[in-house]
């Protein structure tokens, strides 16, 4: 009798595991390929383009005003009658503007990245949006990203039909581009 009630136990456990593991599904999307397609993108390249080429020129400048420097100091110790003091006085502020060059170009690379993140975010958020409206839509518990940023796969095999950038893009109201490649996704 106890090993009858063990037996139905198991079996409704595993009658109930099953009808449970039907009903989850998960899906897999490339979100990097949705962003990069995005009609924002256009824009968003070209505003950090200006940006990069805006500090790009700034650094220029910056790096021909330190070369002057650099020659002057150069020519200065060449003189016969050039005192130390002098010297010295040169060297610590051509070394002190080296430091502040250093420093402006890792804070310039900083606002860069800082732009181009703040451009990116509200597209990243749209999609993502766009996501998850489909996830719900669609009945999945469960949305993979196909790939990671530097390119390595996440989904290794699935069925296609559970691939939902297609549904996304039509979310978005954007024409899907053809299939994604290995090489998709870069942002270039």
């Amino acid at each position: 009798m106890m090993n009858r009630k063990l037996l139905v136990m198991v079996v409704a456990l595993f009658v109930y595991s099953a009808t449970q593991a039907q009903e989850f599904k998960i899906g897999y999307t490339y979100i990097d390929f949705i962003v990069y397609n995005m009609p924002e993108m256009d824009g968003i390249r070209s505003e950090v383009k200006t940006f990069e080429d805006q500090l790009g020129s700034q650094a220029q400048a910056k790096q021909t005003t330190l070369q002057a420097m650099a020659a002057e100091f150069q020519q200065m110790a060449q003189q016969p009658n050039a005192s130390q003091a002098a010297l010295q006085a040169k060297d610590a502020e051509l070394r002190k503007k080296d430091a502040d060059f250093k420093t402006w170009t890792a804070q310039a690379q900083q606002s860069l990245v800082a732009k181009e993140s703040t451009l990116m975010n509200p597209v990243f958020t749209k999609v993502q949006t766009a996501i998850e409206d489909v996830r719900k839509e669609q009945g999945y518990k469960i949305i993979l990203n196909m790939r990671t940023s530097s390119n390595d796969g996440i989904v290794l095999a699935a069925e296609d039909d559970l691939n939902i950038t297609e549904s996304v893009f039509e979310k978005l109201g954007v024409p899907m581009p053809k299939t994604p490649g290995p090489e998709a996704g870069n942002g270039n």
